[in-house]
């Protein structure tokens, strides 16, 4: 009699493992909304530069797909170049977008970008508004990055120094693109880092002004041609004493003035549209959980703005 009651006690709990295990996120079958993330339209996110989707089963958006996937959102990454300017890979979105919308069926797109990611999902939103739901920068280069004016300015153009950095540069980007798997994508380290400075984002604003804000440091419309615009990010350069990353960031700070960046881009830079936040502990790569989930201690885990941002477009019927 005990053997078999220990029988089927093993037999439900081998049964309820495997039932477990088939679900995407189990614990949603029991008290979460298994629907949570789902809106209306997928969500692009598009990564920043010397970015990529996924190398070696490593999300640039760390952790991000994962969590959203598992309570219903229908999430997808383009691999663009890893050192172009917003209008080469703006196009280049643009291909993909109408690709995916072929073969998902999707009438429209919800974008999230993060740095250069973010007016290069503007660029997609100015030229083919059709294809675009939403517009969400984080720790978006909106209005260019101080520190891309000292570097820029620290290298005499049309040098010999110019030349060697601007290869190295490329030779790093085609490496990536390579290992995400589009080595066919095209380079350019100049037109890059030119984009990145405040007279390429002021230039670039004149032509994409969709979403600007209407003061230093504002908010612009929220919704413009039919597009929803959102932005958010952070304004601290050193985090987490374990995050290596954070080095850099701290002396890349120096070139900023204030205090208010994220190590790469200033705070006021960062805003777009409807400000959801900029003041968060995060910074340049904390914004996409980078390096691999390290951030702040006690400070929003930067995954939970990701989710919380995808309710937000499901509210709004996005």
């Amino acid at each position: 009699m005990t053997d078999t009651i220990i029988k089927k006690i093993l037999w439900t709990a081998l049964t309820f493992s495997v039932l477990l295990s088939t679900q995407a996120n189990a614990a949603c079958m029991f008290w979460q909304d298994c629907d949570a993330y789902k809106t209306k339209y997928p969500i692009v996110l598009v990564h920043g530069v010397a970015g990529f989707d996924s190398i070696l089963g490593i999300d640039y958006f760390y952790g991000v797909h994962s969590a959203l996937k598992e309570r219903g959102a229908e999430v997808y990454s383009p691999n663009l170049s890893a050192w172009e300017d917003a209008y080469v890979r703006g196009e280049q979105l643009v291909t993909y977008l109408e690709d995916l919308q072929a073969a998902t069926g999707a009438e429209k797109f919800n974008l999230t970008g993060h740095s250069l990611g973010g007016p290069t999902a503007r660029y997609a939103a100015g030229v083919r508004p059709d294809l675009v739901a939403s517009v969400t920068t984080i720790s978006g280069v909106n209005f260019g990055s101080e520190f891309a004016d000292v570097a820029r300015g620290l290298v005499p153009m049309g040098g010999n120094t110019e030349a060697f950095i601007a290869q190295a540069l490329e030779l790093m980007g085609k490496i990536t693109d390579f290992l995400a798997g589009n080595p066919e994508n095209p380079q350019d380290a100049l037109d890059s880092v030119t984009f990145l400075t405040t007279a390429g984002a002021a230039e670039f604003n004149k032509k994409f002004p969709d979403g600007m804000p209407s003061s230093s440091c504002g908010q612009g419309a929220q919704e413009v041609n039919g597009v929803h615009y959102y932005s958010w990010g952070g304004n601290d350069a050193a985090t987490n004493v374990f995050d290596i990353s954070d080095a850099f960031l701290i002396l890349t700070s120096t070139g900023i003035s204030g205090n208010n960046d994220d190590g790469l881009v200033g705070q006021c830079s960062q805003h777009w549209g409807k400000v959801i936040g900029t003041d968060y502990s995060l910074n340049h790569l904390d914004a996409i959980n980078h390096l691999f989930g390290i951030h702040h201690l006690f400070e929003t885990d930067p995954v939970t703005l990701y989710e919380n941002h995808a309710v937000r477009l499901k509210t709004a019927g996005l």
